[in-house]
């Protein structure tokens, strides 16, 4: 698919692929982006991690903040400026993210379940009272005057949540066997929605002479129109086993297959290409074309609709962690191996054989097929934590290599860092936190790095 988000393409249509002299004017007068989400490290939590000779229930949520802040501190604008936004407004939110915990003693070990909200992200925008202004020459002789408004919603919503369970016990003094399994569910939806209002006035002469007329475009003649949803479910197994004071963890993959849909419609002026959004004609003499002349006063347009079914792949890898006691009770280091990466793409790619859309479309238009329409891959390779825990206090320190890769473009991150492994850069990891209280404990934890949360829950022992 060449064009994935078509609401964007549409603006800049009359921003950036006409030949102009002078400088094209958007000026927003509402606008507002939001992005909110959360992701919680208790996924990680290990098997053996659980009390073997008493029963535990916890609850526990990322805390739930909401910054906002006036966009202009960050742009840096100018009097040049092609848009203008006097006012937008940014936020940023954490989402709770809840965590249920609950373990009981049961036939000599422990048997738990967990419900957990891993990682959660939302992103939302709207352009409101957009005003449009276009006044400029064309190359040779000519001008186009467009004005009217321009209204934007957008909205992105993707969770990942996951059902544990496990038991864990002591087949011998000195060794600790537990297993788990995850049950992972995914869900995304989009949808976004531009509604321009346009009308004025083009202007050209050439060797064919010379002409002037109106044009309208309103609401219902050009539009942008996206949706879509997917959803799927998958399960993991996970092992450990303790030796002494060495445990190895193993957390073995999950490949998930999210059915879905992604449904797109619009419509462009008829002098764009619906298929490449490019212009078909520039030179003023192609104005006055008698085919061409007869589409722009008739206010004609090339529409395409694009219904996308291809499944989405979802890939979690394996990965193998071990950890020793340096000071039983109070400190320990790990060290994991991660194998695979944690890939988003479609079936089609997956397969070598992309699956042509449900597409209706002009016969001057390019197919469409899926091949590319999500491409994401996330390599974390290793790491390396120290984990301390003394009295009321505890915390971990460490780092792992990070990469990423999008739409066969591989190692993104690569150069950010000074500090790098195989070319990968190391990603600082550094959480702290504060437990009190008993029966009834309660904690509070400040993760700092690499995806900063605030989260606190408490935690009854029975």
């Amino acid at each position: 698919m060449r064009i994935y988000s078509p609401w964007p393409a549409l603006l800049a249509v009359f921003l950036l692929l006409l030949p102009l002299q002078a400088q094209p004017l958007l000026l927003i007068g509402q606008s507002n982006a939001e992005i909110s989400g959360a992701f919680s490290y208790e996924f990680l939590k290990s098997p053996l991690s659980r009390p073997f000779d008493k029963g535990m229930a916890n609850v526990s949520f990322n805390l739930p903040f909401r910054a906002s802040a006036q966009a202009q501190r960050f742009l840096n604008s100018s009097s040049d400026s092609a848009i203008v936004i006097p006012d937008l407004f940014a936020r940023v939110a954490q989402h709770v993210n809840a965590h249920i915990d609950v373990s009981a003693p049961l036939f000599g070990g422990v048997a738990f379940f967990a419900a957990r909200e891993n990682a959660s992200l939302s992103v939302t925008g709207a352009l409101g009272n957009a005003r449009f202004n276009l006044d400029t020459t064309l190359e040779g002789t000519g001008s186009i005057l467009l004005k009217g408004s321009i209204h934007m919603p957008l909205a992105f919503d993707m969770e990942w949540r996951s059902l544990s369970f496990g038991y864990a016990f002591h087949p011998a003094p000195w060794m600790a066997l537990g297993f788990q399994i995850h049950k992972h569910s995914f869900i995304a939806r989009t949808a976004g929605d531009l509604r321009p209002d346009l009308s004025g006035r083009i202007a050209v002469g050439g060797d064919a002479g010379n002409t002037s007329f109106l044009i309208e475009y309103p609401d219902d003649k050009v539009y942008g129109i996206a949706d879509g949803r997917y959803d799927g479910t998958a399960w993991s197994p996970e092992l450990a086993l303790g030796i002494g004071p060495v445990r190895l963890v193993s957390r073995m993959g999950a490949r998930m297959a999210a059915k879905g849909h992604l449904d797109v419609a619009y419509s462009v002026p008829y002098f764009i290409d619906p298929g490449t959004f490019q212009p078909r004609f520039t030179a003023p003499d192609s104005f006055m074309a008698s085919d061409n002349l007869r589409r722009l006063l008739d206010g004609e347009t090339g529409k395409r609709d694009i219904h996308v079914k291809d499944n989405l792949i979802l890939l979690l890898p394996q990965s193998h962690s071990l950890s020793m006691d340096l000071w039983p009770g109070k400190m320990s280091i790990s060290y994991s191996k991660v194998f695979g990466r944690v890939s988003i793409h479609n079936a089609s790619a997956e397969a070598g054989t992309p699956i042509l859309a449900d597409t209706t479309a002009p016969a001057d238009s390019d197919e469409v097929d899926t091949e590319g329409f999500v491409d994401l891959d996330i390599f974390p390779d290793q790491v390396i934590n120290l984990a301390m825990k003394f009295a009321w206090f505890h915390a971990d320190l460490g780092a792992h290599t990070l990469n990423v890769s999008y739409r066969k473009q591989g190692h993104i991150l690569s150069g950010i860092s000074p500090f790098e492994w195989d070319g990968d850069p190391i990603v600082p990891i550094f959480d702290f936190g504060f437990t009190w209280g008993a029966p009834l404990e309660f904690n509070v934890d400040f993760f700092v790095m690499p995806l900063p949360a605030v989260r606190s829950g408490v935690t009854y022992a029975f």
